[in-house]
Order: C-alpha cells, then sequence, then structure tokens
C-alpha cells in the first residue's frame, strides 16, 4: 500500500521521541526558578517539575496572627 508508513519506522521514531522527553524532563526537574511579586515583598522557588520548594514572605506584608496560620497550613503533613 502506498503513503503508509512502515509501522517499524514509526515505533522506532515514537521510542526516540519517548526517550528524548525523559531525558529533558529530567534534566528540567534539577532546575529551579523564582518569581517574585510585590516588589520582592513575596518570593517562591520552585523546581523543574512545578514542586515549591520555599515561599519567602517579608514580614511587614503580614501581621502575626496570619504568620501563625500560614506556618501551619504549609507544614508537611
Amino acid at each position: 500500500m502506498k503513503g503508509i508508513p512502515n509501522m517499524g519506522n514509526l515505533l522506532k521514531q515514537a521510542q526516540q521521541f519517548q526517550a528524548k522527553l525523559a531525558k529533558l524532563q529530567e534534566e528540567l526537574a534539577g532546575r529551579t526558578v523564582e518569581a517574585t511579586s510585590g516588589g520582592g515583598m513575596v518570593a517562591v522557588v520552585a523546581n523543574g517539575r512545578q514542586e515549591v520548594i520555599s515561599i519567602k514572605i517579608d514580614p511587614e506584608v503580614i501581621d502575626r496572627k496570619t504568620k501563625r496560620c500560614c506556618r501551619t497550613l504549609s507544614s508537611p503533613q
């Protein structure tokens, strides 16, 4: 049948693409990015897996009661 790609080659290309994608995902996992808001009063660092690594909030932004609540909410369970 003319015009139908060789399934063996198509499968091989898909496997190569999958291997490249896995390698890129692993490389990205080791990278971090930092975003800030409010003129630097809030900063968040995340990794390439879209996991939040840290959050820094300038003490002037929140009061003590809110700070206590934030600590409780952000504590690992």
